[in-house]
């Protein structure tokens, strides 16, 4: 007889990038699965950690594209509240479902961050290992 586990879908997001346009894809993407009650690994590499920084969230909203009129709308919309800002949507994620972000501990430590230089969104510091045990968990990777 063969017993088929149970299991809990998850999503594993990995965001390299610091750009306006990449954190709010990221939070994008994360809504649509906390909404199907899925829990969401965040890891951020590279550029996203300094954008995961107590000063720099929330102070840039540079939307940057090859199409101008796409930024100039989506700016627009975000300027008119139309767009709730990726910070506030992925706080309001944390509230309503399991999401949890951590930062690359290799790239904190070459920019000598700490755990209290960022903003309250960041969960934990760590090794590219813990995003390899996440992935290894994963049904759903998906990387931006």
């Amino acid at each position: 007889m063969v017993v088929e586990e149970e299991y809990e879908p998850l999503m594993t997001i990995l965001i390299k990038n610091g750009t306006y346009n990449d954190f709010m894809t990221l939070a994008l993407i994360a809504s649509g699965a906390v909404a199907i009650d899925m829990p969401v690994r965040i890891f951020a590499m590279n550029d996203a950690v300094w954008g995961l920084k107590k000063e720099n969230v929330g102070h840039d909203t540079i939307v940057v594209s090859h199409n101008n009129d796409y930024a100039h709308k989506l700016s627009d919309a975000l300027n008119g509240g139309k767009v709730i800002p990726w910070w506030d949507l992925l706080s309001d994620l944390k509230d309503f479902g399991e999401l949890k972000i951590t930062v690359c501990a290799l790239v904190a430590d070459i920019l000598e961050l700490k755990k209290e230089d960022f903003h309250e969104l960041v969960d934990d510091i760590a090794g590219v290992a813990n995003f390899a045990s996440d992935v290894e968990e994963a049904h759903n990777v998906v990387t931006i």
